[in-house]
């Protein structure tokens, strides 16, 4: 009995020290990968490539798989400064001294030296600002560190990197205009290369920033005082230098516009409405010109200038509108009509207008005219006026001179004649131009309505048509080009 138990002691005490070292085996591979990774989280890189190169295939293939998560725990402790920024770099330091990591090892520490960067020149920046020497001693002496493990152009991208962060604060409006220079200051003070020369850069930006943030304070203003056409003016070239990036102040000057726009125009409507209620009808008219100018389309002045005309302006504008297919029409009623159509319309085809009250009655009747054929002597003019509800054409009248009555001193109604020294006296009716006396000298030969006479007798015919000329003809006034036409009508 006793011999039995012996034999079970033996043997369970022999699996005992089986299963021990069966445990010990399995605890020890897993222990070689531990005492890997700890050698990476202690930054020793030499132990971190022994254990590696001791570590079977299979064990090694787990690292590999698990390497990259481990590197995004490290980076996650530093940014909760759970890590410093010496440990975080010995830590990369020895995942690199496994020679064929470098994208990992290149993609993290790029990253890592960013932020230690951006957080010392932080801290030199509050530094600065908060007049705190000893804060700059530490943060520059944090910049020189990392420097150290920075290119020329990787820490040139990396500054500039910074101050496009920076500005982008500003533009968001999360710091002012003195923090952001300061900070540029800083930057300046660290390089003399290509981020240096940005600092400039990004300066110039800022001033231009500031620039249109201060006019759109002066916008504000000038909406107070009811400037709607200035701002609108001015608004298209101030929005086109508008920073891209400025989401804040893009924001700010469009509803700015939307109010603007349609403020000023319930505003221009009723100052509009006032000028015509107040017969104001050449005030009436500019303000329309300018408010077209602005609006165009979008400002229905139709029914203001229906309003503001007066019938035979009305009648006015249809002429200015319709004037070859309306003068067609009346040539084609007489043979003098059909013959300037056909061999003299080209050369007087009308491109200007004027308007003269030739008998003082309040219509002013209208001259249409071609401004390259006309002289300092003589204008060749389709004349019109308004009477009973209708326009009437007066004919092709070729004036030498209005009159101080209701006349008009004129050339003989033909073409390609001879020189001669001619005037004829046109009375104006109201509704035609009637011939009322005719002196002609040609050479030696003198003729008063077509009868010969004396020479006495011309100077005194003569004499007694120029009596009526004030030396004004449409040629020498102030006429303007058809395409202003209804401007210039309304405002009459």
């Amino acid at each position: 009995m006793r011999k039995t138990w012996r034999i079970v002691t033996l043997v369970s005490f022999i699996m005992t020290l089986i299963i021990l070292g069966v445990g010990v085996v399995f605890l020890y591979s897993d222990y070689k990968v531990y005492r890997f990774f700890k050698s990476i989280d202690k930054g020793q890189w030499a132990d971190t490539k022994e254990y590696y190169d001791d570590l079977s295939p299979s064990q090694q293939q787990t690292v590999r798989a698990n390497i990259d998560g481990y590197a995004h725990e490290l980076c996650r402790e530093y940014s909760l400064g759970e890590r410093t920024y010496a440990e975080i770099t010995a830590s990369f330091d020895a995942i690199n001294s496994l020679g064929d990591v470098s994208e990992l090892y290149d993609r993290h520490i790029t990253e890592i030296n960013y932020n230690e960067l951006k957080r010392s020149v932080e801290e030199l920046y509050k530094a600065n600002t908060s007049y705190d020497a000893d804060g700059a001693i530490k943060a520059k002496s944090k910049i020189e560190n990392v420097q150290k493990r920075m290119d020329t152009a990787t820490k040139e991208t990396l500054l500039i990197q910074m101050l496009n962060d920076k500005y982008q604060e500003y533009l968001d409006c999360k710091i002012d205009e003195s923090k952001m220079m300061s900070f540029i200051a800083v930057v300046a003070g660290m390089t003399y290369y290509d981020a240096h020369s940005y600092t400039g850069l990004i300066g110039s930006n800022v001033a231009c920033v500031e620039k249109y943030r201060e006019i759109y304070t002066q916008f504000q203003t000038m909406l107070e005082e009811d400037k709607y056409f200035e701002i609108l003016d001015a608004y298209d070239a101030v929005y086109a230098g508008i920073d891209p990036a400025d989401t804040v102040y893009r924001g700010k000057y469009q509803e700015l516009y939307q109010t603007v726009f349609y403020d000023g125009m319930d505003y221009y409507e009723a100052k509009l409405d006032n000028l015509i209620a107040a017969s104001d009808g050449e005030a009436a008219v500019a303000l329309m010109k300018e408010i077209e100018q602005r609006y165009g389309s979008a400002f229905d002045l139709a029914s203001a200038k229906n309003e503001l005309a007066s019938d035979w302006q009305k009648t006015y504008l249809q002429i200015a509108m319709n004037y070859e297919a309306i003068l067609q029409t009346e040539f084609s009623k007489t043979a003098d009509g059909v013959y300037i159509f056909e061999n003299e319309y080209q050369r007087l085809r009308p491109d200007s207008m004027l308007l003269y009250d030739v008998d003082k009655n309040g219509v002013a009747e209208l001259f249409l005219f071609n401004s390259n054929v006309a002289t300092e002597e003589n204008t060749e003019c389709f004349a019109f006026t308004y009477a009973d509800g209708n326009y009437v054409y007066l004919g092709y009248v070729n004036i030498l001179s209005f009159c101080t009555d209701s006349n008009i001193i004129a050339l003989p109604s033909e073409f390609n004649r001879e020189f001669a020294e001619e005037h004829v006296l046109l009375r104006f009716s109201g509704t035609a131009l009637e011939q009322k006396k005719y002196t002609k000298k040609d050479g030696e030969t003198y003729a008063v309505d077509g009868q010969e006479v004396s020479d006495a007798d011309f100077l005194t015919a003569q004499t007694s048509i120029v009596d009526h000329a004030n030396n004004q003809r449409p040629s020498t006034m102030d006429y303007i080009d058809l395409s202003d036409y209804e401007s210039y009508i309304l405002a009459y």
